[in-house]
C-alpha cells in the first residue's frame, strides 16, 4: 500500500474509533459517484463498523437542517466493503 493510501487508512481508522466526523464525506470524483452527489458513510454505519458508501445530493449533505441525520441514514448505497482496507484500496479519499 502506498503512503497516500496508508494516510487514508489511518485517518479512517481514527474516524471509526473517535466518531469524528460522525458522517465522513469522500471526494466526489471517485468512479461510480453520480454527478451532483456527495459520497459518505452514515453515522450509524460508523458506529456499527460498517463500510458502506452512500450518496445524497450535495445540497442535502451541505444543508445541516433538523432532518440531516434522517436523510443521510437513508442515502443511496453505492458500495459495500468488508474492511477499511478494502475501502481504501478501492481508492476512496476523505474530503
Amino acid at each position: 500500500m502506498d503512503q497516500r493510501k496508508e494516510r487514508q487508512l489511518k485517518m479512517l481508522q481514527s474516524v471509526y474509533e473517535n466518531w469524528m466526523p460522525p458522517t465522513p464525506a469522500f471526494k466526489a470524483n471517485h468512479e461510480g459517484v453520480p454527478k451532483g452527489m456527495i459520497p459518505y458513510i452514515s453515522c450509524s454505519d460508523v458506529h456499527d463498523y460498517n463500510y458502506i458508501i452512500r450518496v445524497v445530493p450535495t445540497d442535502v449533505f451541505l444543508y445541516r437542517g433538523d432532518d440531516f441525520l434522517e436523510k443521510t441514514e437513508n442515502g443511496t448505497v453505492i458500495a459495500r466493503y468488508d474492511s477499511i482496507e478494502d475501502l481504501v484500496e478501492d481508492g476512496w479519499m476523505l474530503d
